[in-house]
């Protein structure tokens, strides 16, 4: 078992433990905007019922928010448990710090898209995510 994970070392040096971070901080950005679409399609699967309920508004609102903690909590676990398996133990300590910002440029990313988008899309189904007052 041992071997096994020494095998796994890559990143031997603080130069290549910058290019690392450089690429988790890129990877949480593309992972924000993935799950912000994965929320979008779940919002525009979810049917629309109307009337006095708003049922489905909090279903999509919902989703967003469970997706928004995925973005953190899935990152920073990702990171946490296979990313650093590949970074030699004298440099493992220095590498929390990028797996904390990268994984709150995941969360970031995906925040200010969604709110951007509920504000676009203010009248549809991704308008849900955050209401303006005139349209309740």
């Amino acid at each position: 078992m041992l071997m096994t994970i020494l095998n796994l070392i890559t990143i031997k040096t603080p130069a290549q433990l910058s290019s690392l971070s450089i690429q988790t901080y890129i990877l949480g950005a593309i992972l924000g905007v993935v799950l912000l679409l994965i929320a979008a399609i779940i919002a525009t699967m979810i049917d629309y019922i109307g009337g006095s309920s708003d049922e489905d508004s909090k279903k999509r609102r919902f989703w967003f928010w469970v997706l928004f903690s995925l973005s953190f909590i899935g990152f920073f676990l990702y990171n946490m448990f296979i990313v650093s398996k590949t970074i030699a133990p004298n440099l493992e300590s220095k590498f929390m710090i990028t797996n904390i910002i990268g994984s709150i440029i995941a969360t970031v990313v995906y925040l200010i898209l969604g709110i951007i988008l509920s504000k676009i899309f203010s009248k549809g189904k991704l308008g849900s995510w955050f209401p303006s007052k005139k349209n309740n």
